[in-house]
């Protein structure tokens, strides 16, 4: 016996609602994947820092928890229901509710010349000795917890004018609020941003090698 003509309507519903429960599994498995990343990637800068300081073997390279948030970010905005809210907050001549840090895709990268700026104290210890000599004459450190937010001064824009190389930031001994604006200028003109934790000569020197290591990635 023939299927019926209704059978034939249940499939078909039955069809488009399973390509439309994929698309839901699809997106939401997205953000999972990005959360579960940055959350490794905090797991790790812990691990880290720990090590570093109680001079452990360090744990293997993973991805830094800045650049984990910026793809989790990324995820979330990309969400139809958050682009057609976007879309509608832009006619309407109004900012959009999430920006994303990046550069325009269709932005040259920089070449970047300068000094490499080196943000955090060191606690009474000689600065000279920290960096290898041949890097040590061309460092700039700046001392936030002596001077304040004040210490960072023109350094956002220094960086967007290319007049330093990457930055090297304590992340265990300097305030989020000193350096937000300097990670966010140098990631809008992909200067190389490393944290060295509280300035060890192994977190420096991997800091350094991370650095090192983004110019080559970024021509």
């Amino acid at each position: 016996m023939p299927p019926s003509a209704f059978d034939d309507v249940v499939e078909s519903v039955r069809a488009a609602l399973n390509a439309k429960r994929a698309e839901v599994a699809e997106r939401v498995g997205a953000i999972e994947t990005a959360l579960k990343a940055y959350e490794r990637a905090l797991e790790y800068e812990i691990a880290e820092s720990f090590a570093s300081e109680h001079q452990l073997r360090q744990p293997a390279r993973a991805k830094r928890a800045a650049e984990a948030a910026l793809e989790l970010a990324r995820a979330v905005a990309a969400l139809p229901e958050l682009a057609a809210r976007a879309n509608t907050k832009k006619s309407a001549a109004e900012p959009e509710p999430i920006a994303v840090p990046e550069a325009p895709s269709s932005a040259k990268p920089r070449t970047h010349a300068g000094k490499l700026v080196i943000i955090g104290a060191l606690a009474g210890r000689e600065k000279s000795g920290a960096l290898p000599a041949e890097l040590a004459a061309d460092a700039e450190w700046i001392d936030t917890e002596r001077d304040g937010v004040h210490a960072v001064g023109n350094l956002p824009q220094r960086i967007r004018q290319g007049r330093v190389s990457g930055v090297v930031i304590l992340d265990r001994i300097v305030s989020h609020k000193h350096t937000d604006p300097v990670v966010a200028a140098a990631r809008e003109v992909r200067v190389p941003v490393a944290f060295a934790g509280q300035g060890g000569k192994a977190s420096l020197a991997r800091a350094i090698a991370q650095i090192e290591e983004m110019r080559r990635e970024r021509g």
